[in-house]
């Protein structure tokens, strides 16, 4: 019989977009608790920030930090004797800093990444406190950036390809990471491994943004999270026209998705997916 395993971005998606709060979706937590069942978490945060809501949302599986750059396992999870180790896939963030200003200058594009942001700014833009801000600036492999003017978005990923790198667009920033590297090579990576401790697997995973996409192209089973407008991101609608799409966006969406799957049934709201 195969065992289900979830990944899931976070922001907008198990989080509140605004709160982060994650309340409405406990009693699908429960149920994957109860279950034994895995939930990955994947996003664009900092390994500092992930180790923070790993802790609260109380899980014990592997997380996928800054937006595939590297894995965590916690210690026995795969072996009983392992410590707990990280997997890293992405460029260090050194090289991805001094490439993003080369790329500026190139381009002419007006942006401002994560390097030359101060805790507070963090904050303000992103509506963290302050503690967590400095968390979300301990970057390794993914430098997140404002652009200004969408105008010269093209000429900068055409600048980032010819350096092997790629720019993504998150939900509050665009990412600047390697360009051999993603959350979907991330869940890849880490699918391999569970199918070395037990065989049968099915994977379902749920995200909301357009740096989401290659983590819902890695899966069994993708869905889509409308986000705060009640749509689903252009980029995910037409890449996975097909894709089962949760009934509403952050954690009460998520909840609902999460337990229909659960229940055996299909998740489909079809009013949230672009035509």
């Amino acid at each position: 019989m195969k065992r289900w395993i979830f990944f899931t971005d976070l922001d907008g998606t198990l989080l509140d977009e605004k709160t982060y709060a994650f309340d409405a979706a406990l009693p699908a937590l429960a149920a994957l608790r109860t279950g034994e069942i895995p939930l990955v978490l994947c996003s664009s945060k900092t390994y500092s920030e992930m180790r923070e809501w790993w802790a609260q949302l109380g899980l014990s599986s592997p997380f996928v930090y800054e937006n595939g750059g590297a894995i965590w396992i916690p210690a026995g999870y795969f072996e009983p004797m392992d410590g707990e180790r990280v997997v890293t896939l992405g460029a260090r963030r050194e090289v991805l800093v001094t490439a993003l200003s080369e790329m500026a200058c190139e381009t002419g594009s007006r942006l401002k990444g994560f390097s030359s942001m101060s805790p507070e700014e963090v904050a303000e833009r992103t509506g963290l406190d302050l503690k967590t801000a400095r968390l979300a600036l301990q970057r390794e492999h993914d430098e997140p950036f404002l652009l200004s003017d969408e105008g010269p978005l093209g000429e900068l990923r055409q600048a980032a390809r010819r350096r092997g790198l790629r720019v993504t667009r998150g939900g509050r920033f665009f990412h600047l990471t390697d360009e051999a590297t993603d959350k979907g090579k991330a869940v890849r990576t880490l699918l391999d491994l569970q199918a070395k401790r037990d065989e049968a697997w099915m994977s379902v995973a749920l995200g909301d943004a357009a740096n989401d996409l290659e983590m819902l192209l890695a899966v069994d089973r993708p869905i889509l999270m409308p986000q705060a407008h009640g749509r689903v991101e252009e980029t995910l609608g037409k890449a996975l026209p097909g894709a089962e799409c949760a009934p509403g966006p952050g954690p009460s969406g998520w909840n609902a998705a999460v337990l229909a799957v659960l229940k055996g049934g299909r998740v489909g709201q079809e009013r949230h997916c672009p035509p």
